[in-house]
């Protein structure tokens, strides 16, 4: 007998601001207003989405299920929960993937890699591949090994975000860095994350474009183009460890970075 998905409660929300389901819904609808995401990839190719969050999240309150929704809309064909020191959110959007494939809502290859963004000593550090969450306030270097050791890749999540690393990324054996994140729009940011493309200390990493999508209609709005014809976790995986990534900004990201003072083409 197959077990009946069960989506997450309201009351398992981590979210404790009165206000946040109104706020999520201006956000929703600036998003919206900014013009559709519309992802296309080549043969061989996939989209991914690789750093999104959940109700599991203090700061979202968005469910599994739209999460999916949303990313299959919007032509990703990968995606990573990626919860503040949590992977609730990443179990049940693994769980919710496998009951909508059950009922032929969404494509069989549609990937779900699970995740966790960690509290470090000095900002946040992602980790795919990985079910488990890790130890808060330990240092990059010592992040990094746990994350490595429990067989995932650890990425340098939106560095120099208030919330990033920034320079303590060159203190760790990282897999990945975000050099484009939907959630930094200042002229000052966006150029210094970009700039991480072309720094030859990080010439042999994956480069991901992420939303890190706190509200629906921001998934995708950055996103990462692998080099995936054969759409499996380990292959995804292997993937990424190679560095066969793309990052990309959408549209609708560039003319909201352009609105709040940031820049509409990085040269």
């Amino acid at each position: 007998m197959i077990d009946v998905y069960r989506p997450p409660e309201k009351s398992d929300r981590e979210c404790e601001y009165w206000w946040f389901d109104i706020w999520d819904r201006l956000v929703n609808s600036v998003q919206q207003a900014a013009g559709p995401v519309r992802i296309e990839t080549g043969p061989g190719e996939i989209a991914m989405d690789p750093h999104i969050h959940s109700l599991f999240s203090h700061c979202s309150i968005s469910q599994p299920e739209t999460i999916i929704c949303r990313a299959v809309n919007i032509g990703l064909s990968a995606i990573c929960v990626m919860d503040h020191n949590d992977t609730r959110g990443s179990v049940h959007a693994g769980q919710c993937a496998d009951d909508m494939k059950r009922r032929g809502l969404i494509p069989e290859s549609f990937l779900v890699i699970p995740g966790v963004e960690t509290n470090t000593s000095c900002g946040h550090i992602g980790a795919l591949f990985v079910k488990e969450a890790f130890p808060k306030g330990l240092c990059p270097e010592q992040t990094v090994r746990l994350i490595h050791e429990a067989g995932g890749l650890a990425v340098a999540v939106h560095p120099y975000h208030s919330t990033g690393i920034k320079d303590a990324l060159y203190d760790a054996p990282f897999d990945a860095v975000e050099v484009e994140c939907g959630a930094v729009f200042g002229q000052k940011l966006v150029r210094m994350n970009a700039a991480l493309v072309e720094d030859p200390r990080l010439s042999g990493i994956a480069k991901f474009g992420a939303s890190d999508a706190h509200y629906v209609n921001s998934i995708g709005t950055c996103y990462t183009v692998m080099k995936l014809s054969d759409p499996t976790l380990d292959k995804a995986q292997e993937a990424i460890a190679n560095g066969n990534c793309l990052a990309k900004a959408s549209q609708p990201c560039r003319r909201i970075r352009k609105l709040l003072g940031g820049v509409n083409k990085l040269d």
